[in-house]
């Protein structure tokens, strides 16, 4: 692929981190981050949900991409909880107490964001792994304050994933009814067309679809580790 195609993709892949995604998957079992598309049990310690005012609720797979949602959707939230780092179970953020800045690891972020539900759990890690402890209003700021390093780091890995899902589509045999590079022939929707960008309009949707099948679609047994790259290709091609 050219230099300049590899930039263009990049700017996609930004674009589409920065938008955010429609409420499409966004339950309490979601099985995706609406916002990046992540795997929620893989990074269960780090999920963050909100319940809006609609009667909707979503989870995220982290503080990032919570406030990229809070800024998205800026009112209309009802209530926020977050994952205790211990037990794995979800508490309302404001009882909450946050590891920022420490050695474990964080997800989608330079800087680790962590929550504890009880005060001597967040005391006990930072004493172990550093950083400061706070609120979650502190612990917001500073996922905003982080989000251009974030955003920047994010998306290089995120370049380079849909590169690999590209490789990944041509495995998988995609490319045989989506055309060379998912571009179309006929036999299936393109994945650069207007058609397919309506339909497909979360990250979640495409995974469900690979996954269970839709129409003359069959289903693919996919891993994860092969999942999301594949989505990330398919997502950067998407008509704006």
């Amino acid at each position: 692929m050219k230099r300049t195609g590899l930039f263009f993709l990049l700017c996609l892949v930004v674009v589409a981190l920065m938008a955010g995604e429609t409420f499409a998957g966004t339950t309490a079992t979601a099985q995706w981050c609406p916002i990046c598309g992540m795997n929620l049990k893989m990074f269960h310690k780090t999920n963050h949900r909100i319940l809006f005012k609609d009667g909707h609720t979503a989870t995220y797979c982290s503080i990032h991409c919570l406030a990229v949602a809070l800024r998205k959707y800026s009112g209309q939230s009802e209530e926020i909880e977050a994952v205790d780092y211990v037990t794995g179970k979800f508490f309302p953020v404001d009882e909450m107490i946050y590891l920022v800045g420490s050695d474990i690891p964080g997800t989608m972020t330079t800087k680790s964001k962590i929550a504890f539900a009880r005060p001597e759990d967040a005391i006990q890690a930072q004493k172990a792994h550093g950083g400061i402890c706070c609120r979650f209003r502190e612990a917001l700021s500073e996922a905003y304050k982080d989000m251009a390093a974030d955003v920047k780091m994010i998306s290089e890995k995120v370049f380079k994933m849909a590169v690999k899902g590209k490789k990944i589509a041509e495995k998988h045999g995609c490319f045989t009814c989506h055309g060379p590079g998912g571009t179309g022939i006929g036999k299936a929707p393109a994945w650069t067309s207007p058609g397919f960008a309506r339909r497909m309009d979360s990250k979640a949707k495409i995974k469900g679809v690979i996954l269970r099948g839709k129409g003359k679609m069959k289903a693919f047994t996919i891993p994860e580790k092969e999942l999301h790259p594949l989505t990330l290709y398919i997502w950067s091609l998407r008509a704006r």
